[in-house]
């Protein structure tokens, strides 16, 4: 691992391989060395970056919550920062929001997209789910009641703990904070304005971001093309390694022979 400081963050981060540059974003709660399996088959080809993103693995946390646009930009600067204004972009699940909104705000850095079990659509609210949302608020509130006095923090804490994800029952602080800025985005209004070209890679039985997510993802990307792999999951990078590099590598050379041809 190689270390750098960009904006006051310590960096560390993955940087094998020469030729065009590509650059590989981990998802929530991963590192760098989530990506292995693509870094070993993309290496030989081209430069392979890839970041443990602030908060995660060997790098510093954000001073503040950040949401997608906060890493977004971080990213831009850092790859900035590594002498390359343009790269292609791969992103699991979160480091796929990254990627859209790096594609859709600064179309200028992103050569290309790949997706790989993106996170970013907003799940539509189950009648289940609206009733456990509305249960947490009612006794958030209850438990801000002056009454309560040293108790309320420590079981509004509880109450958070229970409600919550395990990725948020698994974060604290300034991390905890940038999970629920994130996941609180929306990004659908974005994806009309990805003009990369994009290729979605969606594991069938992905239950974290279902296929759901990927067709609507086609849908509203113009020109991208959705595979679904079969048999895998939330990590189908990891479940169908040979498939998932064969069909990246496919896609990676074709943009190359578009942008040289």
């Amino acid at each position: 691992m190689a270390i750098t400081l960009v904006d006051g963050i310590t960096l560390a981060y993955v940087d094998e391989g020469s030729g065009d540059p590509v650059v590989l974003l981990h998802g929530w709660g991963g590192q760098a060395a989530s990506m292995t399996p693509l870094i070993v088959a993309l290496r030989d080809t081209y430069r392979v970056l890839a970041f443990d993103l602030p908060g995660f693995g060997g790098s510093s946390p954000p001073p503040v919550p950040w949401g997608t646009p906060e890493y977004a930009a971080f990213v831009e600067r850092a790859v900035a920062s590594l002498g390359i204004p343009r790269a292609t972009y791969i992103g699991h699940s979160f480091g796929g929001r990254i990627g859209i909104w790096l594609a859709a705000h600064a179309p200028e850095a992103v050569q290309a997209l790949v997706l790989v079990d993106a996170a970013g659509i907003r799940p539509s609210a189950t009648f289940r789910g609206r009733l456990r949302q509305l249960a947490y608020k009612t006794a958030r509130t209850a438990l801000r009641l002056p009454i309560l006095g040293a108790h309320g923090p420590v079981l509004r804490e509880r109450l958070a703990m229970r409600f919550g994800s395990a990725d948020y029952r698994a974060t604290t602080g300034v991390m905890r904070a940038s999970m629920v800025k994130t996941v609180n985005l929306d990004l659908a209004a974005c994806l009309g304005d990805v003009n990369a070209p994009t290729l979605l890679l969606w594991g069938e039985k992905d239950t974290a971001t279902p296929i759901a997510d990927g067709r609507k993802m086609e849908q509203l990307i113009k020109g991208s093309r959705l595979i679904v792999v079969a048999g895998a999951g939330h990590f189908s990078y990891l479940d169908s390694p040979a498939f998932v590099n064969a069909v990246v590598g496919a896609f990676l050379h074709g943009t190359r022979q578009g942008a040289t041809g």
